[in-house]
């Protein structure tokens, strides 16, 4: 069995002459701190003793009773095919060096007078092990980099054209590529005729500056498909070879979804535009027209009824438009502040006593976009001006408060409140207890809080009113 790598280097000497190996193990120890020698002259107890322990190193004789050094060295290498074995012998012969070598040995040493040869054997020990060592661990990345779930590549820029010196298995999978054709060459073989040159000339501009890079590049497969790649770019640090490593992730889904969506996203905003100039047109004209039929005959019966319908349908088309624009993904956000985007949306009609309790510092900022975080409240807001109005003193009345959550804000309104069984309909569209409604106000609300990741839910105010929780904010305080 093999040791840890660490400083000490445990040696397992087998030599039948008791002689010899007290004082290579002395010897050894003497002139290398590291080396920690363990002995047995019985080959066949060497083997066991290999089996159940944990060393760095073997060195053995060749001639002994029982098993030969070779014989002994294939035993070893059936437990571990790499381990250094060192042959080291007084019964040395050209042919048996050959066989030594032809079998795999690590190292062939002949014994000699004087204390030099130890010092040979020692020199030759730490150098095995430290190369045994390396390899072991290049074994365990190589292991590590072939199980990643992403392509991983290293490119050597201290040859010309920087090219692959590795690739791992799913590198080779992501991209037809067999090893034959993909070491030696440069990361350009994946190019193709629509990459764009922008990501391009960033990633060799980071290579040049060894920087680190992640960029998103349209990539070819060997047979030609295309295909996303978001390839990161590093320099290996404290490498004395210039080593860059780069992780390939293919985001072609992620990507077409994305290009999708913005196809969608613009078609909306064109339909959204027609929609709005094709309604509000008509609508225009058909106000004008009962303006001039009130100014005929003002005593005209349902005349206000159209007025209410003309109304009913400017509000529904404000509605659709704001719904249709809520949940877009947020592009430009800023630091807004949260009163002065309630004050902005407060619009109480003149026929309700109607007071609002902003309990939020003007200096309280969330990052948001400001035009629809005053949707937000204007929905909000109206949806208490609608519902939480009651009667006091034969007054209609309605008290709003804004204030602060650990990770958010408030509305809450001291009105009847919202039943628990109808908390989770109210944001579906088109959910209305007033029949002159739209039924798209929370549902407005819910948009626009997804669109900025924010979390909505309702509940009761303290005043057994309705309450608004916006949770998952980033509230600053400046």
């Amino acid at each position: 069995m093999t040791a840890a790598a660490d400083d000490e280097i445990r040696v397992l000497c087998v030599d039948d002459d008791s002689v010899i190996l007290g004082l290579t193990e002395t010897v050894l120890e003497r002139l290398e701190d590291a080396i920690v020698v363990e002995t047995e002259t019985d080959p066949k107890v060497a083997l066991e003793r290999f089996r159940t322990r944990e060393y760095d190193c073997v060195v053995c004789d060749y001639e002994m009773p029982g098993l030969s050094g070779l014989e002994l060295h294939d035993a070893i290498r059936e437990e571990d095919a790499t381990i250094p074995v060192i042959l080291f012998t007084g019964a040395g012969s050209e042919e048996i060096a050959s066989e030594a070598i032809r079998r795999g040995i690590t190292d062939y040493l002949r014994k000699e007078r004087g204390m030099a040869q130890y010092d040979l054997l020692a020199s030759r020990i730490t150098t095995a092990v430290e190369r045994y060592r390396t390899f072991e661990e290049l074994q365990r990345k190589n292991a590590a980099m072939d199980e990643a779930p992403v392509g991983i590549v290293l490119t050597d820029s201290s040859l010309p054209d920087n090219p692959i010196v590795y690739a791992n298995e799913k590198f080779y999978d992501l991209t037809g590529y067999p090893a034959a054709e993909v070491l030696g060459q440069n990361c350009r073989l994946l190019q193709g005729e629509r990459t764009e040159q922008e990501p391009v000339d960033r990633m060799r501009a980071a290579i040049e500056a060894r920087e680190s890079i992640t960029a998103e590049v349209r990539n070819y497969r060997r047979d030609g498909t295309m295909f996303w790649n978001e390839v990161t770019i590093a320099p290996i640090d404290g490498s004395e070879t210039p080593y860059f490593v780069g992780f390939q992730h293919e985001t072609t889904r992620r990507k077409l979804a994305e290009q999708r969506l913005s196809r969608q996203n613009e078609r909306l905003k064109e339909f959204t535009g027609t929609v709005s100039h094709d309604l509000r047109g008509p609508l225009a004209a058909a106000t004008g027209y009962l303006e001039l039929a009130r100014a005929e005959a003002d005593d005209v019966p349902f005349l206000d009824d159209v007025a209410t319908a003309h109304q009913r349908m400017e509000t529904l088309i404000d509605d659709l438009l704001v719904l249709a624009r809520a949940g877009n993904v947020i592009d430009d956000s800023s630091a807004v502040s949260i009163a002065e985007a309630v004050e902005y949306a407060w619009n109480p009609p003149p026929h309700v006593t109607a007071s609002l309790d902003i309990q939020i510092p003007d200096d309280v900022q969330v990052q948001a976009d400001q035009n629809r975080l005053v949707q937000l409240f204007e929905n909000l807001l109206g949806n208490s001006l609608e519902h939480g109005i009651h009667e006091d003193d034969g007054t209609e009345t309605v008290t709003i408060t804004v204030g602060l959550l650990e990770d958010g804000f408030f509305v809450a309104d001291d009105g009847p409140g919202i039943p628990p069984d109808k908390r989770e309909v109210i944001f579906e569209s088109g959910y209305t207890t007033n029949p002159d409604g739209t039924g798209l106000g929370l549902r407005i609300v819910q948009d626009i809080a997804d669109a900025h990741g924010w979390n909505v839910a309702v509940t009761e105010s303290d005043e057994g009113g309705a309450r608004f929780e916006i949770t998952n904010v980033q509230i600053a305080d400046d």
